[in-house]
């Protein structure tokens, strides 16, 4: 059996959206189930509404990674795929998820931009180099952290493992763990899922704040000779960026206008976690622009 799991908060307008998608979805001979956690009633019963065969969990609005703790302990599946209640999967995802052996695979996210802005622009590179990255790493069977917008895991690796309330982002540190225990990384670009990025400066910081810091809460023996994130790798990237994004005046502007933005967002979360130990309650902080 392969479990959906579909994790959501106040977003009873677009929960109806993803479960849809994946119920047009092909699972082979398997069996799939569709549990969405969310803590609000709306949510639920917006979910009950688009899919009445739906399981339901009604978490105790403590973060993500708690109600994934507990959307795992009812999934049946021997198959987890995990998403998220604001974005859409391709047509095929599953299925191109399915056909690959690792333990855990990630799915590709696709910007879904309403036009050429510059948030849609900086999201669309951001994608594009995660894209690269993990092609890169895949072929060569090196460490990479999966897209927490869509992945697959064998539930066995999740067997003595439960995720830290405390975590700003589960998608990396799930990625560290399963490559310490011996797992094995795979990517499936074929699998896409449509995301609508941040609208506003404000919003992309609390993103992007959340999605590196993520990286600083794996321990740190798990990230031995990884080449996991950093600020280092990102900066010998952006030639990459300027070589191929670069092609007119307006988006060399919004390019330096990025790496500026990159480079503040690593020295908020150095400020933050590394010299202030702030905790996730101080640091998440929701963004609606994407909702």
């Amino acid at each position: 059996m392969v479990s959906i799991i579909i994790t959501a908060k106040e977003e009873a307008r677009t929960i109806g959206r993803a479960i849809l998608a994946f119920l047009k979805q092909d699972y082979g001979s398997n069996d799939f189930e569709v549990i969405v956690v969310a803590p609000d009633k709306e949510t639920l019963a917006a979910a009950k509404c688009a899919y009445g065969e739906v399981k339901t969990i009604q978490d105790e609005n403590m973060g993500k990674p708690a109600a994934l703790n507990l959307a795992i302990k009812e999934a049946k599946g021997e198959t987890l795929v995990f998403s998220d209640g604001d974005v859409e999967v391709a047509g095929s995802a599953v299925k191109e998820l399915l056909s690959c052996r690792e333990d855990l695979v990630s799915g590709r996210p696709i910007i879904w931009a309403e036009k050429d802005d510059l948030y849609g622009f900086w999201q669309k590179i951001l994608f594009d180099m995660a894209h690269r990255l993990r092609i890169k790493k895949s072929g060569q069977g090196q460490y990479f952290p999966v897209s927490g917008y869509l992945f697959l895991i064998k539930k066995e690796m999740l067997n003595n493992f439960t995720f830290p309330e405390g975590l700003l982002a589960e998608d990396e540190y799930l990625s560290y763990y399963v490559w310490s225990q011996g797992g094995k990384i795979g990517y499936q670009p074929k699998a896409e899922v449509s995301v609508r990025g941040p609208r506003n400066f404000s919003d992309w910081v609390k993103q992007k704040t959340r999605t590196v810091g993520a990286g600083f809460q794996a321990p740190k023996k798990w990230k031995k000779r990884t080449g996991g994130r950093s600020f280092w790798f990102e900066a010998r990237e952006a030639w990459v960026m300027w070589r191929d994004y670069g092609d007119s005046f307006r988006r060399t502007v919004w390019l330096w206008f990025l790496f500026l933005a990159r480079f503040y967002v690593w020295l908020l979360v150095l400020v933050k976690i590394r010299l202030l130990g702030q905790s996730r309650a101080k640091i998440w902080q929701r963004v609606e622009s994407t909702k």
